[in-house]
């Protein structure tokens, strides 16, 4: 399949080898024609088909036989001669038609292919800035419909002019012009809705969860340093070495609490700033609580922080994690 052949538009006519107002299996067999697999399609001709392969909806009409009524392209290859449409502000493709602003018509669709009004209930100014948000701008003279996502075309919409709507909320305007120009996003300054505010809220208790939790590490880190620096340090005999040589892994040393009894544990080399030899004196801590609990030099200097490292790296992604979450949710929300 050549890069022209199915993205060159002729309005109310065509796109590519796609005639409007051909029968469904004439379109079929001109999908065939293209190498594109239609052997799955249905053989009784629904009323809306994707055609995955070109990023294309081929809508049929519901009378019978069924004949290709519209086409709703989202494949960023579509041409108007040379120009790229899909991604582009409205403003730029309405423009180059040189009509009226009244010869253009706010209007929907449903599923089913039928046409509706989009929020008669909002204000005028709100309306306006939802339909640059995700709205459907019409050139019913020409058979075209371009639905917007935040201000930037989506989806191209080819059919009869004679199948055009007639009946929308009016034209685009001197404001969503002015508005499409200077590239603001509309959809930041639509009306608020719950599931406008959601998102934010629930992006604000996520910060809230990272501040607080963080805050709670380094207090119990400072806490637990502050156990550490006041704990009783005595002086221990080194009494093994593993393995026996000059770079031992694990340090064995014996040492008596402040009650006069004996204690003996391993500690690891990084406790302490040497590696000490077997016989050599160290200091170390222990707890008084339990004598058993103890630590090098260098461990018990360094402790708080070593422990509320990794504590910090999950807390932060977890909440990286969950932002992410929220974006995704945040972006489908939009798409609705």
């Amino acid at each position: 399949m050549k890069e022209s052949e199915f993205w060159m538009v002729e309005l109310g006519v065509r796109m590519g080898p796609l005639l409007l107002g051909a029968e469904y299996k004439d379109v079929l067999e001109v999908l065939r024609e293209h190498r594109i697999d239609a052997d799955s399609f249905p053989l009784n001709g629904p009323s809306s088909l994707p055609v995955t392969a070109i990023g294309t909806h081929l809508i049929f009409s519901k009378d019978s036989p069924r004949t290709l009524s519209r086409i709703d392209v989202t494949d960023e290859r579509l041409r108007f001669a040379t120009l790229s449409v899909i991604g582009k502000r409205a403003h730029e493709i309405i423009g180059i038609f040189k009509i009226s602003r009244k010869a253009t018509l706010w209007c929907s669709m449903e599923a089913d292919g039928s046409f509706s009004n989009t929020s008669p209930e909002q204000d005028a100014a709100s309306r306006s800035r939802e339909q640059l948000a995700k709205g459907t701008i019409w050139i019913p003279s020409l058979g075209l419909g371009l639905t917007l996502r935040d201000g930037l075309i989506a989806t191209v919409h080819l059919c009869d002019p004679a199948q055009s709507p007639r009946i929308g909320d009016g034209p685009w305007t001197k404001e969503q012009q002015r508005l499409s120009e200077v590239r603001e996003l509309p959809a930041a300054s639509t009306t608020p809705t719950k599931r406008n505010k959601l998102v934010p809220s629930l992006s604000a208790l996520l910060l809230l969860f990272l501040i607080v939790s963080i805050g709670t590490v380094i207090l119990g880190a400072i806490q637990l340093q502050r156990r550490w620096d006041a704990a009783p340090e005595v002086a221990a005999v080194v009494v093994a070495l593993d393995p026996p040589s000059v770079s031992p892994t694990n340090i064995t040393v014996r040492y008596s609490d402040a009650n006069g009894v004996e204690h003996t544990q391993t500690l690891g080399f990084l406790q302490f700033m040497s590696t000490p030899k077997l016989g050599d004196e160290v200091h170390i801590r222990y707890m008084p609580d339990e004598p058993e609990a103890v630590l090098g030099p260098v461990a018990s200097r360094d402790i708080g922080f070593e422990a509320a490292i990794p504590r910090v790296f999950g807390i932060v992604a977890i909440y990286s994690f969950l932002q992410v979450l929220l974006l995704g949710a945040s972006y489908r929300l939009r798409l609705r």
